[in-house]
């Protein structure tokens, strides 16, 4: 089946698109907060450090909860799961735009919406996203994995684009209500869901939770091809997506932009990795996963070197572009390859550990929150992006199968 037949028979699933959906109204509320968040914080408080802070929070329930809930995944139904965790994401966000109509907004309150969004940031990759490979099948697993990676990059592109306009124009509390009304969105779709989706087949003995999470970490570490997709995730999450925080910084402290203006810049690393992953959904070939991957991964990072020395929003946006694109490589095929990789009744387990390696964010956002509060935004992009191509390159290097084919 070609990567375009395969698109034409996943978009007349009703239950492939139900599941897609979730993720593209959770994607706008989940990219659109975080913009939002940034520029808030940066204008109540005026620290690079603080900005990166909400971020961490952010990140801090991948690593709580990540691989517990990868493990959940296996046991209970990741449509109820997901409802829950949605329902609750909802009432926050709803909250918050209440606490923003009457006065009473503070940094605090942005920094508990932060966490909570991470919450629900937490059961995308085991629950959303293992339910997406388990509709589409294993024959139509790339050209689902890159559809959805695609749509998650063009929410990258949507998201930050409505939350500056709307924060220029109503205030923070306004694009608060957007994210509740995505997340309530959420909800009507999985309604419709069916019950029994994502059930896993294979009849395992009863386990405790930590057992199974034992289990996951020992299977990636015995499985050097899998070991070193988890490192580039911790790479790209460590010295990679960091970079994206200091965009608020630069474009208010140097570049000296509106809200509006900085959502747009954001939004062209979105529209950057939308193209890319676009042109992957209807091109790739099944020999090029792992090289898509890495490279892209590499050429992030030079990329993210090279937007931190821009001082004009023009060259600034070009940049952001090139950094889309280069995202998209990582990104479509991240997913893509813990699930043809594991077997299946250890996908929703490596999922699990696939979020934890993404919440070590936390250090690069620390890293990056003290390097902006050091040395000022760009300057701080340039020092993460390279500090990353260290290890990535050390990766690339004891990585075997990168430089044969997929199998």
């Amino acid at each position: 089946m070609t990567a375009r037949g395969g698109l034409r028979d996943l978009l007349r699933d009703a239950e492939f698109l139900r599941i897609w959906f979730v993720g593209i109204f959770s994607g706008v509320a989940r990219w659109l907060e975080m913009l939002v968040a940034g520029v808030y914080a940066f204008d109540t408080t005026g620290s690079p450090f603080l900005v990166a802070v909400l971020v961490i929070l952010r990140m801090m329930p991948l690593v709580a909860f990540g691989s517990i809930v990868g493990t959940f995944a296996d046991r209970i139904s990741p449509r109820i799961l997901l409802v829950v965790t949605m329902t609750g994401a909802m009432l926050v966000s709803f909250t918050v735009f209440v606490l923003f109509l009457t006065g009473l907004d503070a940094y605090w309150v942005v920094a508990v919406a932060s966490f909570v969004s991470g919450l629900v940031w937490t059961t995308d990759m085991p629950l959303r996203r293992r339910i997406l490979g388990d509709v589409a099948g294993m024959a139509r697993i790339a050209p689902a994995m890159s559809l959805d990676a695609a749509t998650n990059n063009g929410t990258r592109m949507l998201g930050p684009l409505l939350g500056g306009l709307i924060f220029q124009w109503v205030g923070a509390g306004g694009a608060y209500l957007l994210s509740a009304a995505m997340y309530a969105a959420c909800v009507g779709v999985l309604v419709f869901v069916a019950a029994n989706i994502g059930k896993v087949d294979v009849v395992r003995p009863a386990s405790r939770v930590l057992d199974d999470l034992r289990a996951g970490f020992a299977y990636a570490v015995r499985d050097r091809d899998i070991s070193r997709i988890l490192l580039v995730t911790l790479v790209f999450n460590i010295w990679g997506f960091p970079f994206l925080a200091m965009i608020p910084v630069v474009g208010r402290e140097e570049l000296q932009v509106s809200a509006s203006i900085i959502g747009g810049l954001t939004a062209l690393e979105g529209a950057g990795a939308l193209l890319g992953s676009l042109l992957i959904a209807s091109r790739v070939r099944i020999s090029g996963h792992r090289q898509l991957y890495y490279f892209g991964m590499l050429g992030y990072l030079f990329a993210a070197f090279a937007a931190g020395g821009m001082v004009e929003v023009v060259p600034m946006g070009l940049a952001l572009i090139v950094v889309g694109l280069c995202a998209s490589g990582f990104s479509t095929m991240q997913s893509t390859l813990i699930y043809t990789l594991a077997p299946p009744e250890m996908r929703g387990r490596l999922f699990g550990v696939l979020v934890i390696c993404i919440g070590s964010g936390l250090i690069g956002f620390t890293n990056i929150g003290l390097m902006g509060e050091w040395f000022g935004g760009s300057t701080a992009m340039r020092i993460v992006a390279a500090e990353g191509l260290i290890p990535l390159l050390w990766i690339g290097l004891s990585w075997r199968q990168l430089w044969g084919r997929d199998t």
